[in-house]
């Protein structure tokens, strides 16, 4: 195998330096951390440590079956354990023996369920675990991505909601499904978001529940701004809405380029302030969603992530309502001005203006109502009056109007059961642009890849260059397993990996079947089936057995 650096993982040469990283292959990894060069089960390489949290350690890795950089999460939780230098074995603190049990097993019963999960496009995937040196250990895939705290800063301290929305949707449903799946986060924050280069936000920097919260088991790892106030109380309870909180108060922190006070300043008015500028360029029901989700008081917050999604997501129904309402009133303020200036004798043109007016007037009420009757505190900063406020989001409201007959409008076309891939090409040169908001999902009747349903249903009429929000299957959670016998290792590990399957080897000796080629499944046969994201064995070669 060529020379690598522990640094970054890429080829070095024989350098002593690495001309990518500048990392020297001399260096030594200093306690409680693995040393440099360490090898895990057998086929994973442990380089320098690249991060730590009050849960564990990551370290940058390689994988010598898929001839990939990775990344190892060591269960090392502080205060608790070590090791010795040079050492790989951990040592526990005495009188913790049963804290470090305790944790480590809810360490392992978590990150295997959300393994499970793997198939979520916006969390990065973990795709195997096992125990070893008196500890365990998670392996994910290493991105190229950069954080969104970073992301924000390079985009000048803060993004519009037309930008932030295909960024933070996907998140808010695949947070939906991991709820679902009994898999709490609780430190969302713009450090555990991170950036894609296709510019798609991944959620990392899991945890299990023990470090998350207030307690006398452990140093808690909590993040200004975003954990939620009942995080901070020993005896309080977590939810769903903790994560409604830190995931709200990071899309305010996009929106706006600085987080929420800290929940423990906001407790005693419970007041978000929110500078008028901002106000001002966000739609109303945004700024109610904010709102909602920041409240202080956990049974007033809004309550699950899916409903976060539908009031992140509610303007085109409160539009239609509007539109609706302002179209009947012109119509009929019309009718009565052309019967009266018959009898009066005023100008015409003076009953049009007035209608337009009335109708005018009835959308700013229902603006100023919309945002008036939601249950929250928004202090507006920078010394501007509510007044010129609720204008704006009158404003805002009024020019998002979709009237049915504009010829700015289009009709949907039907997509479903259509190649997503093929669909998002041609929508380069369409009226509208494709998005897929929602996770992908199992089908046994849409072919993997083919788009399973769209929102707006096809026939709908919306204003061109909007989006169309479609769900992508993945094809059967069962999948049927290929032959592999006598493939090379690494490739049956990317034929399985690529139908979803975590992959794991092992090896015996065999007068048949080539060295190092695959013989088959160890559990399994040809034309079994599996579930989507199951471990298997496969069995190596050894080649023949030799005689002692």
């Amino acid at each position: 195998m060529s020379q690598l650096c522990l640094g970054c993982m890429c080829e070095i040469n024989g350098e002593q330096k690495c001309p990518h990283c500048g990392f020297d292959k001399d260096s030594v990894q200093s306690a409680p951390f693995l040393p440099l060069g360490t090898i895990l089960q057998e086929r994973y390489l442990v380089g320098k440590q690249i991060d730590n949290s009050v849960e564990g350690a990551y370290y940058i890795g390689y994988d010598n079956f898929m001839h990939s950089a990775i990344v190892i999460h060591e269960f090392l939780p502080s205060g608790i354990c070590g090791r010795a230098p040079g050492s790989v074995d951990l040592v526990i603190r005495e009188g913790s023996e049963q804290t470090f049990e305790t944790l480590k097993k809810s360490f392992l019963e978590y990150y295997r369920t959300l393994a499970r999960l793997r198939e979520l496009s916006s969390i990065t995937p973990i795709y195997d675990i096992f125990s070893e040196n008196g500890t365990c250990y998670t392996v994910e895939e290493k991105l190229d991505c950069i954080t969104f705290g970073e992301y924000i800063e390079r985009s000048g301290g803060s993004i519009d909601w037309n930008t932030a929305r295909p960024m933070f949707m996907p998140v808010l449903s695949a947070l939906t499904s991991i709820h679902e799946a009994g898999i709490t986060h609780f430190g969302i924050n713009p450090e555990s978001l991170v950036v894609t280069p296709a510019g798609k936000l991944r959620l990392q920097s899991f945890a299990i529940r023990e470090i998350r919260q207030q307690n006398d088991m452990i140093d808690a790892e909590l993040f200004d701004g975003c954990s939620a106030p009942e995080q901070y109380d020993p005896n309080a309870y977590l939810d769903e809405r903790t994560d409604v909180y830190g995931f709200t108060a990071t899309l305010f922190f996009a929106l706006t380029g600085r987080l929420p006070e800290d929940a423990d300043k906001r407790k005693p008015d419970g007041k978000l302030p929110l500078p008028t500028s901002v106000f001002k360029q966000l739609p109303p029901h945004v700024v109610t969603a904010l709102a909602g989700g920041l409240q202080v008081l956990r049974s007033a917050r809004t309550k699950t992530c899916a409903d976060l999604k539908t009031q992140l997501s509610a303007a085109p129904t409160v539009r239609a309502i509007q539109n609706e309402a302002t179209r009947n009133a012109a119509q009929a303020a019309a009718v009565r001005s052309y019967n009266a200036k018959k009898k009066s004798g005023i100008p015409g043109f003076a009953w049009v203006l007035v209608s337009c007016l009335s109708a005018l007037l009835i959308l700013v009420v229902a603006a100023i109502i919309w945002v008036s009757q939601s249950n929250f505190n928004i202090v507006i900063s920078n010394g501007e009056s509510n007044a010129d406020v609720e204008s704006s989001a009158s404003s805002s409201a009024s020019s998002a109007i979709v009237d049915t007959s504009d010829p700015d409008s289009i009709v949907v076309p039907n997509l479903c059961d259509k190649e997503y891939t093929r669909v998002l090409s041609d929508s380069s040169n369409a009226e509208y642009s494709i998005l897929q908001e929602s996770e992908a999902m199992f089908s046994n009747t849409v072919k993997e890849g083919n788009i399973i349903s769209q929102i707006p249903e096809a026939g709908s009429v919306v204003t061109k260059g909007s989006s169309i929000v479609v769900v992508v299957s993945k094809g059967p959670q069962q999948r049927e397993l290929p032959a592999i016998n006598n493939l090379t290792v690494e490739e049956a590990i990317k034929t399985l990996s690529g139908m979803g399957f975590i992959v794991n080897k092992t090896e015996v000796a065999n007068d048949q079947i080539a060295k190092g080629a695959v013989i088959g499944y160890k559990d399994y046969k040809v034309g079994d089936t599996a579930p989507y994201g199951s471990k298997l064995t496969i069995t190596v070669s050894l080649g023949a057995e030799t005689s002692a």
